[in-house]
């Protein structure tokens, strides 16, 4: 299992903590915007977000990381979300680097920055020998930010059925 310092962690401008129950509201503001949920499947009702609170709270318990609420470094306010998790690709288990914010807070090289903080949490703290990160192939913007963070194009996947692209970096490429 991962240390307990995972719990938190910070960059120049974001303060990274462990999911807990007093971020309910945060999560549901979130899942409820429209253009936050675009490319993460779509907005959720609230108890599609008490499954994703749930899913994600399991996860921190088994693994020892997961998902992180993101806080303005000035203000302390909560703008969005960053995460490591376990996820089946095409059999294989590997570990996740995901990111969103509040469309209020695009455009100012956040994403870049905790997708950075996060593959050095997932391989450097966490031990791991690769993180991942998959992206719908029309988003555009988060592959920039994925090659920002020193991940590479792999390959095409289908994730829930849907095509994706697979971004790795680390020590863990398929030979296949």
């Amino acid at each position: 299992m991962a240390p307990k310092s995972l719990d938190r962690f910070s960059t120049a401008r974001l303060l990274a903590e462990r999911l807990t129950a007093s971020h309910l509201p945060n999560l549901r503001q979130m899942d409820q915007n429209e253009l936050f949920m675009a490319h993460l499947g779509g907005v959720r009702d609230e108890a599609g977000t008490r499954a994703y609170f749930n899913m994600n709270v399991a996860h921190w318990e088994e693994h020892g990381f997961g998902l992180w609420m993101l806080r303005d470094g000035q203000d302390g306010t909560v703008i969005g979300r960053a995460v490591l998790r376990h996820l089946d690709v095409d059999g294989a288990d590997e570990v996740e680097v995901g990111y969103g914010f509040l469309p209020e807070f695009w455009g100012r090289g956040l994403a870049t920055e905790v997708a950075r903080a996060c593959v050095g949490v997932g391989l450097e703290r966490a031990a791991l020998s690769s993180v991942v990160a998959i992206t719908l192939p029309t988003n555009v913007a988060s592959q920039r930010v994925m090659e920002k963070a020193h991940l590479t194009y792999e390959r095409k996947i289908s994730h829930q059925g849907i095509p994706h692209l697979l971004f790795r970096v680390g020590q863990d490429r398929p030979t296949s």
